[in-house]
């Protein structure tokens, strides 16, 4: 054989040797794939080790946020945000936050109580009030955008008597407040509180409203029906028992 054959054939056979050594021991996916560029996988199950989801696009600090899970039986309160649309308008949502009294203003209808109610049972309210005066059928919707950080005051009561912490209340909106909860919160009725009369006056109409309410009986017997919801500016006054049992 001519000489410059055997050099030929001498230099293809080292070639063969090395591109075996290099590629011994590697998947045929890392194979076949440039060097420097992941190996794809399939779609939807993203790229393990590699930082790129199953779209494609490396995941980065940009990436948007995951949106909040919002609780659809959450009792909606002062403060929150929420996105209202009426969907014969045509005009998508428009947003709105929920006042320090409870309500969402809502055109052409007007303001709307919602506190403590769930976004389902609002936008009955809304839809029946629209109907009513406005729409001949109104299709409403009310999601939650965000959920109020912290509480808003909803106003005052005050205590006053056997009790023991004497002085204002605050109410927060959203949450109402009742005679025996007040009651409680302030550490309960003193040693010589008269639990069976208490007190409770409201202004109404410029004069002075007192209902007398059986503290200890709601306690032990959990009659919420004379339970009163406590108002703004509401004044509970606990008497002195005459002897101590």
């Amino acid at each position: 054989m001519p000489s410059f054959l055997r050099f030929a054939t001498f230099a293809a056979l080292l070639l063969a040797v090395s591109t075996t050594g290099k590629t011994q021991g590697l998947g045929p996916q890392a194979q076949t794939m440039p060097q420097g560029r992941p190996a794809y996988s399939v779609p939807g199950s993203g790229y393990p080790g590699t930082g790129i989801p199953a779209t494609g696009y490396p995941a980065t600090g940009m990436s948007q946020e995951r949106m909040a899970i919002v609780d659809p039986d959450k009792k909606l309160s002062a403060g929150d945000q929420v996105t209202i649309e009426i969907v014969e308008d045509r005009e998508g949502g428009f947003p709105r936050m929920v006042t320090a009294g409870g309500e969402l203003d809502v055109p052409p209808a007007g303001r709307v109580k919602v506190a403590g109610k769930t976004v389902a049972e609002a936008a009955a309210d809304v839809k029946q009030l629209l109907e009513r005066d406005y729409y001949y059928h109104a299709t409403v919707r009310i999601s939650i955008d965000r959920v109020s950080p912290v509480s808003v005051r909803a106003g005052l009561v005050y205590l006053s008597g056997e009790v023991r912490l004497v002085g204002p209340q605050e109410m927060i909106a959203g949450e109402p407040l009742t005679l025996a909860n007040a009651i409680l919160k302030a550490g309960g009725l003193g040693a010589w509180g008269n639990g069976e009369k208490v007190k409770l006056m409201r202004q109404k109409n410029g004069a002075t409203e007192t209902t007398i309410v059986d503290f200890n009986k709601v306690i032990k017997t959990g009659d919420v029906k004379n339970d009163p919801v406590l108002q703004d500016g509401d004044r509970i006054f606990i008497p002195k028992k005459m002897v101590q049992f």
